[in-house]
């Protein structure tokens, strides 16, 4: 553990890079998020449980149990007080942090939870589900506030601007829809491609929309003018997760074939200009970057996470 590999290039500027930590978990590894503060990892896993990891170390803090099925997707509350998860049980739930307990179980879609993400102040929760329909809930209440409705397949990823004011999702029917909050009304359609669009990504400035694509493309929008700005072949595989570092200077993609190991790679965020290479022993089914850039983390397919900690080169 701990074998030192040189970046080059990643969150902006020179960095080295040392391997933190590679854990195993009980089944694949679906889904990856950061709590506010970088200290902890929620790891939704095939065991139907949500795992919280020490950043510094790897090791388990505790696994939230309640779902009926595999966990598909966990995200922190802004606060870092709760953690939301998605579930193949066609279920959202909303856990206390602290007590490790479920504070609301959202039920209402017909179909696997792919997607789970919360307002920037807290207030909304998203779910996107392979029923193909988007549903915001009040994260405090559990209450549903309404459902969006106008994708024609299944709704693999949902992601909120910084701001607030807009959410996108990504679908397995080559869109990724722009959706205005304040209305809850559809306010553009981004045709990615004829090929699924794996996952959705807006960075951190609000200014560009990226999407991973089926069969390995990455292709990325400006969100004023809706202009494609790039579309290159990324990967050999299904691009499965995308992530902007918290600077939003690098774009993040994690692809793999589940009978191959699999690939994490960093691309600087305005020109696509390919940066580094990482390797895992899995197929990379998410991908994650810690608020603090000091962070990447990769959840495979073979059940493992492999942690880099990320350091800038003294000048």
């Amino acid at each position: 553990m701990c074998a030192v590999s040189t970046i080059a290039t990643c969150l902006g500027n020179p960095l080295l890079a040392a391997e933190r930590f590679i854990v195993s978990m009980p089944a694949w590894v679906s889904s990856l998020a950061f709590s506010p503060d970088s200290k902890q990892l929620a790891v939704g896993c095939a065991d139907s449980s949500a795992h919280l990891l020490e950043v510094a170390t790897g090791k388990e803090m505790a696994a939230l149990r309640g779902h009926e099925d595999y966990v598909a997707s966990v995200t922190f509350s802004p606060d870092g007080k709760s953690l939301a998860t998605g579930s193949y049980d066609h279920t959202a739930r909303v856990w206390d942090i602290e007590s490790k307990s479920t504070k609301q179980t959202l039920r209402g879609h017909r179909g696997v939870v792919m997607s789970v993400a919360f307002s920037p102040d807290g207030n909304w929760l998203a779910t996107g589900s392979l029923d193909g329909l988007l549903k915001l809930w009040n994260a405090t209440t559990g209450r549903l506030r309404g459902t969006l409705s106008s994708h024609k397949s299944w709704a693999n990823s949902v992601a909120f601007s910084a701001d607030g004011q807009w959410l996108i999702s990504g679908s397995s029917d080559g869109t990724i829809k722009v959706w205005r909050m304040r209305t809850e009304k559809l306010y553009a359609t981004l045709n990615a491609t004829d090929a699924e669009v794996r996952s959705a990504a807006i960075s951190p400035d609000g200014e560009t929309i990226a999407a991973g694509i089926r069969y390995g493309k990455l292709k990325t929008w400006d969100f004023a003018t809706r202009r494609e700005q790039f579309n290159i072949k990324a990967h050999e595989s299904d691009v499965w997760s995308l992530a902007f570092s918290a600077d939003g200077r690098t774009l993040i993609s994690g692809d793999g074939d589940w009978n191959k190991p699999g690939q994490v790679k960093l691309w600087d965020a305005a020109t696509l200009q390919l940066r580094q290479t990482l390797s895992t022993s899995g197929e990379v089914l998410n991908v994650a970057c810690s608020p603090d850039g000091r962070t990447l983390a990769a959840g495979c397919a073979d059940g493992t996470v492999k942690a880099w900690v990320v350091e800038k080169k003294a000048r």
